[in-house]
């Protein structure tokens, strides 16, 4: 049977998954990479769109809407070029809020706003950038970092625009790498889960004791992940957020799992 008709059979048929256990262990790791390939695909699509916005909206948000600041002693200052002291405006109204769409960029020299307070501003699969008192953070498609400002050699704004000019050359570079360590981390990390669930299976079936060995259980778990798995891509494209979305799918994983091992024949799992 081919990749296509397990992938199909693995969204409803636990019986269908429980004669996978055959199949070689090529067959099921080569099944694990596509399965996590086609997972990827909402969140490399998210990534890419968010950073090619960023880079189209910087240049010209950086210039003219986020004021002139200089770096001092690590954290960010407001410069106020004005002598009329009822000018303070650059101060009063900060922290600055810029909207792009699914891009938003945020400017807070006094300290107010912290990283939890951007991801609690914006929505699950929006992207930001936050110039915070100490320190840059940076959010898209689930993945946050921070960089402070010494880190990156910033010291006022020209040098800020500098470093965006260096970062939208490279992009055709970065953003390939970027996406390639996202997806080799989600791919260990579907690893990892199936290698818990085979467990989980190993112990159902008694250790072995059932006729059903540890390397069985691995195979079944490796399609019984299929159902759990396309939900949760089809929600990402959606851009929905599902409440308690992981345990859903651990519990979905578990039933499919569970299902497949009680469909194995009794007089198979005493050959052994």
């Amino acid at each position: 049977m081919n990749i296509f008709k397990r992938f199909w059979k693995s969204l409803f048929s636990p019986q269908d998954i429980a004669t996978f256990r055959k199949d070689k262990v090529g067959s099921s790791i080569v099944y694990i990479i596509v399965l996590t390939f086609v997972m990827f695909l909402p969140l490399a699509y998210f990534t890419t769109t968010t950073m090619n916005n960023a880079l189209e909206v910087g240049e010209s948000t950086l210039k003219n809407e986020i004021p002139d600041f200089t770096v001092q002693d690590g954290k960010l200052v407001t410069d106020d070029s004005s002598d009329d002291s009822s000018d303070d405006s650059s101060v009063e109204n900060l922290p600055i809020s810029i909207d792009e769409g699914n891009l938003h960029v945020y400017y807070d020299a006094s300290g107010t706003l912290d990283e939890d307070d951007v991801d609690n501003k914006i929505g699950s699969f929006d992207g930001a950038f936050a110039f915070l008192s100490k320190e840059i953070y940076v959010t898209a498609g689930g993945i946050s970092q921070s960089v402070s400002y010494k880190t990156l050699g910033i010291e006022n704004k020209d040098d800020l625009l500098s470093l965006y000019a260096s970062i939208t050359d490279m992009s055709k570079i970065f953003i390939p790498v970027i996406l390639l360590l996202i997806f080799l981390f989600a791919l260990g990390s579907t690893f990892f889960r199936v290698a818990l669930f085979g467990l989980f299976g190993y112990i159902l079936t008694g250790f072995g004791r059932g006729g059903v060995s540890y390397k069985e259980n691995w195979m079944m778990a490796t399609y019984a992940v299929t159902l759990a798995a396309m939900f949760t891509m089809i929600m990402e494209w959606l851009q929905i957020v599902v409440p308690y979305g992981m345990e859903i799918n651990l519990v979905v994983t578990l039933i499919v799992l569970f299902l497949a091992i009680r469909s194995i024949p009794a007089q198979t799992k005493d050959e052994k």
